[in-house]
Parts: structure tokens; sequence; C-alpha cells
């Protein structure tokens, strides 16, 4: 499922899925609901930042554990377990891999959806080219606390909004183990990744254990996904193949 010409709503009921990729190409409102999939584990959304006109609703999918790539800015998603919408007492404590886009430059958005996931363990943050606005910075969330343990932060440039979104995971993570910086070919050299370990606060990190990488991009989350949307050897389809 990674083409949807019709607009409408796709409703999902499936005792076997385990996995589900979806993509919609049109460009009228299209909802996909994810009613009743009790063994489904990943549900995979390649391009969904180049349309802003999806709903994804999820009612009861109590083994998701890897969900996007989306952007929270662009496409909406609600998750229901129960009869409410997902806040803190009522989360979705199943999803353990998160991928995330930030194309239209609301940082915020990236950031007030970490609440929905308490138990996340790794996240995926792909920024869009240019500068970023400042956001609000946010109390801690529960999953930077006790599970967050890897981020990856892909086209990182170096910016002051891109280091300063950075520094909040190395300053609140408090079990970070790695954080991952994937650079523009055009921005990379030993002087610039120096630079960033400093603008970062490295050595003020809330976890002592934190290690940071920095690797040239090769390539985007979306193509890659697509490539194994469905192939569950794969154990991470957001990973991709970088030069260190």
């Amino acid at each position: 499922m990674l083409e949807v010409h019709a607009a409408g709503c796709l409703r999902v009921s499936s005792r076997t899925l385990r996995s589900i990729g979806f993509r919609d190409s049109s460009d009228v409102k299209a909802e996909l609901v994810i009613d009743d999939a009790p063994r489904l584990e990943r549900l995979l959304l390649p391009y969904s930042h180049l349309n802003d006109c999806v709903t994804i609703r999820i009612i009861r999918a109590p083994k998701l554990e890897i969900l996007g790539p989306f952007s929270p800015d662009l496409c909406e998603l609600l998750a229901f377990q129960g009869m409410g919408p997902v806040g803190s007492a009522n989360s979705i404590s199943t999803v353990k891999v998160l991928a995330v886009g930030c194309y239209t430059y609301q940082l915020n958005a990236v950031l007030d959806i970490l609440k929905w996931f308490p138990c996340l363990g790794k996240l995926y943050v792909t920024f869009g080219r240019q500068n970023l606005p400042h956001y609000d910075r946010p109390h801690p969330m529960e999953c930077l606390q006790t599970h967050l343990k890897e981020v990856v932060l892909k086209y990182f440039n170096g910016y002051e909004q891109q280091i300063d979104f950075a520094r909040f995971f190395v300053l609140n993570a408090k079990v970070l183990n790695k954080i991952e910086f994937h650079v523009r070919e055009d921005h990379y050299n030993n002087e610039f990744v120096a630079r960033q370990h400093t603008l970062l606060q490295a050595k003020d990190s809330a976890s002592p254990d934190a290690q940071f990488e920095f690797r040239k991009t090769c390539g985007s989350i979306d193509y890659h996904v697509s490539k194994h949307i469905h192939d569950m050897s794969v154990a991470d389809p957001f990973a991709d193949k970088v030069d260190a």
C-alpha cells in the first residue's frame, strides 16, 4: 500500500498485518485509520512531508513499535488508546523508534509530539534545508528521563537553531548513548566537527555515556523506507549507510 489516489478514508482492520506502508499522492484530504491491528509492528509513511492533507488515526495497535517518517507540522497524527486522545495519562508506550521531519520550520511541533511516546528509545529528526526559527523550550519529557538512548539528526548544517535544538537533547536526555549528526558533504570537515562539540556543550551532557558521531549524509530517509518498506529482516527501516 504505497500509493493512494482516491480521496476519502481508508480504514484498516486486520488480525495478521505486521507492516503497513502508506503514501498519499493526491492533493485532497485523505485519512488512514488503523481501527484494529493487534499484530501491527510498523506503520511507515514515506514522503508524508510532501502532502499536508493527510490525517493518521491509530485507534488500536497494541504492538506498534516503529512509526514514521512524518512531519507533525504537516501530517496530522491522532492516536486513541481507549476513548480519549493520547496525552500524558494515555500515551503510546509501545513505540520504540520514531522518525519525524521538520520541513516547515516548526520545531515546537516536533518536540511537542515526544510526550506521546514515553518509552521511545530512538528518534530520527530530518531538518529542512534552510535555517529554523527559535522555539519555546519545553519541560523535560518522560522519554528523556528513562528511555531515549539514540538520536539521529539528518541534514544537520550547524545553524544556530539546529545546534540549540540538538543541545536540548544533550542537556536533558539522561540515558542517551549516542547522538548522530548526518551532515551534508559540503559542510563536513574536521574544523566543523570540532566546533560543534564546543557549541553543543558536550562536556555538560546529562548522560555520562553519550557519544557524539558526525557523518556525511547519504540519501533521504524516505527513499530508504520505501526500499525496505515490508522487509521485516531490516531491524530499523529508517537507518541508512553513511560514511564516517
